[in-house]
């Protein structure tokens, strides 16, 4: 068992390296190697503690870099989860198989509806997406074909 011997309320943050490192929201540019291995590193006023964990979303099937087998195909299903911080329900997700330059809504599984903010379950979602012409006629000659698959979540916050 875990027991609670000791809380400390302080005017200040923790200056402990797990709540300084871990939970600041640091540009993309900044890497650990170069910019965080000598504390306190240059720019800490632009990397923000996190408050709350921001939308998620991510693609389980087809898994990456997996090899799909479907000569003559015209279709994939995608399928993946989302999920958003601060007990914000997921509104929409919507998936793309070229990298994001077309998109459609996937079709969202929510067995159970929770009270506003308390949605703290990761939230599936699936969508049979045609193939672009391309790749249809490609692998109709037996060629193999890459497609980027991607999603993105927005919750009940529009983020």
């Amino acid at each position: 068992c875990k027991w609670l011997h000791k809380v400390i309320v302080s005017d200040r943050e923790s200056q402990k390296s797990w709540q300084q490192k871990s939970y600041r929201g640091f540009a993309p540019d900044i890497d650990f190697e170069t910019d965080l291995s000598h504390w306190p590193p240059p720019r800490l006023d632009q990397a923000p503690i996190v408050q709350e964990m921001p939308v998620q979303s991510l693609v389980c099937n087809p898994p990456q870099n997996s090899v799909v087998g479907m000569k003559g195909g015209t279709d994939i299903e995608v399928k993946g989860v989302a999920w958003s911080g601060g007990g914000r329900k997921i509104e929409r997700v919507d998936v793309s198989v070229d990298g994001g330059k077309t998109w459609k809504a996937a079709e969202l599984y929510k067995p159970i509806e929770q009270r506003r903010n308390r949605h703290w379950a990761w939230t599936q979602f699936s969508k049979t997406l045609p193939l672009p012409e391309e790749a249809k006629k490609r692998l109709e000659k037996g060629e193999q074909v890459t497609l980027d698959i991607t999603s993105n979540a927005m919750n009940s916050d529009f983020n």
